[in-house]
């Protein structure tokens, strides 16, 4: 199939790369001239595990192009997927559909074709589907007869690739031409595929990550009941997990969840379900344990420090909400380096792939490595779990800190062994 994707940050992008892989021929369009320009070299502009190969091989095949804006070409497509932005309203946390309606707009002023499937593929409302044949309807002056699905993404950030080609399942929404354009395009991933309208297509996309979230909070509250109990947390919720009914997904306990789905799929969900006049308080709850578990791992650092953090040197591993990404969007890190810098520490900040200089700027001092972070320093602080800080040299640290205390906000050490060799160590629901 000829797939017309509009919209190359990490959703469209990494769906257009791998519809291509498929063996599909896939244009990706953005309005960013930069982001197109580095993207027709085959560089990608986000940090995700064998992206880069795809675009790179699939860019030389020519299955795979790229260009800037939405032009007539889009009538040569059998079908377009709207994979733009819908960030935060600040007014009531839904999404803004901004974005999403332009593309609807342009689609529709340059559509010439007689019939033309053009799918959801961003995390919106449940109602956007609507929105877009409305507008899609509104601004076509060729009498274009378009037929409107959803098809969420499912994608997790640091996997992204694995997870499109091996899904779990894939959801098809939208109107019967629609559902069978989406059934042809994933032909060749064998995965269940629920096909719905659209509708429930996007309620199962917001449900399935405030799910998630929620599972998250629960293990969190857990764990700090774990550590004022005397359980070890770690062990609850492996038990917990080996239950069939729960499994064990998602039962790690640590500083929170960030990135760019769980905040703002439970705040829109949370807003939907107060637009229509439901009761909020479970997502209210999920929302306040997550942002209270930060400021609860912020005490623990406290107490570490002996109350006092003015002047003194923190370094911290992990910026990334979670490993193999550069994604810091509502990473707990940010808000507890705020927090730090508040207290007057002097932050030296390490993580593999992720920077937050546009953020802190010269605030903080960005370390090339781990190393680097923990020279001279008088706290540890353990914020994203990458495999190389699990397999670091910890003799090593112990030596070049000066005072060796390690505040692990992800559980990637083991008690035992970090006292054994000297540390003063803290971590979330263990002893």
């Amino acid at each position: 199939m000829k797939v017309y994707v509009v919209g190359c940050g990490y959703v469209g992008l990494v769906t257009a790369a791998c519809l291509a892989e498929l063996g599909h021929n896939v244009l990706g369009t953005d309005i960013n001239r930069e982001k197109i320009k580095k993207l027709q070299k085959g560089k990608s502009p986000i940090y995700e595990a064998g992206l880069e190969e795809i675009i790179e091989k699939n860019i030389g095949s020519g299955r795979l192009k790229f260009q800037v804006g939405i032009d007539a070409n889009i009538n040569k497509y059998d079908l377009a997927m709207i994979a733009v932005g819908t960030p935060e309203r600040v007014s009531d946390g839904r999404a803004d559909l901004y974005y999403v309606a332009e593309t609807a707009k342009q689609i529709a002023k340059n559509a010439r074709k007689k019939d033309f499937v053009v799918v959801g593929k961003s995390t919106v409302p449940i109602g956007t589907s609507g929105q877009i044949r409305q507008s899609l309807s509104l601004y076509n002056d060729s009498r274009t007869k378009f037929h409107v699905g959803s098809n969420p993404e499912t994608l997790r950030e640091g996997s992204a690739v694995s997870d499109f080609m091996n899904p779990d399942r894939i959801i098809i929404g939208g109107d019967q031409k629609a559902q069978k354009a989406l059934l042809k395009l994933y032909e060749k991933i064998n995965c269940p595929k629920i096909v719905t309208n659209a509708e429930s297509a996007e309620m199962i996309k917001l449900a399935s990550n405030f799910m998630l979230a929620l599972r998250v909070s629960a293990t969190n509250i857990l764990a700090r009941m774990c550590e004022a109990t005397g359980a070890n947390a770690e062990e609850v919720m492996k038990g917990v997990g080996m239950d069939k009914r729960i499994g064990p997904q998602y039962l790690r306990a640590g500083v929170g969840y960030g990135g760019s789905c769980f905040p703002k799929d439970t705040k829109s969900i949370r807003s939907i379900a107060k637009h229509w006049g439901l009761d909020t308080s479970l997502f209210d709850a999920v929302m306040k344990i997550n942002a209270d578990q930060r400021e609860w791992f912020c005490q623990k650092i406290d107490k570490m420090t002996l109350f006092t953090l003015k002047n003194k040197k923190i370094a911290v591993w992990g910026l990334a909400f979670k490993p193999d990404t550069d994604d810091i969007r509502e990473a707990p890190s940010i808000e507890i380096i705020k927090w730090l810098l508040g207290e007057g520490a002097k932050v030296f900040a390490y993580d593999p792939a992720a920077n937050v200089r546009k953020i802190f700027g010269n605030k903080i001092h960005h370390c090339r490595d781990k190393y680097e972070a923990v020279k001279k320093a008088e706290l540890l602080v353990v914020l994203t779990e990458w495999k190389e800080f699990q397999e670091a040299d910890i003799k090593k640290v112990k030596k070049l800190m000066l005072v060796p205390k390690i505040a692990d906000g992800r559980n990637i050490f083991d008690p035992k062994k970090i006292r054994k060799i000297g540390f003063e160590y803290s971590s979330i629901g263990r002893k």
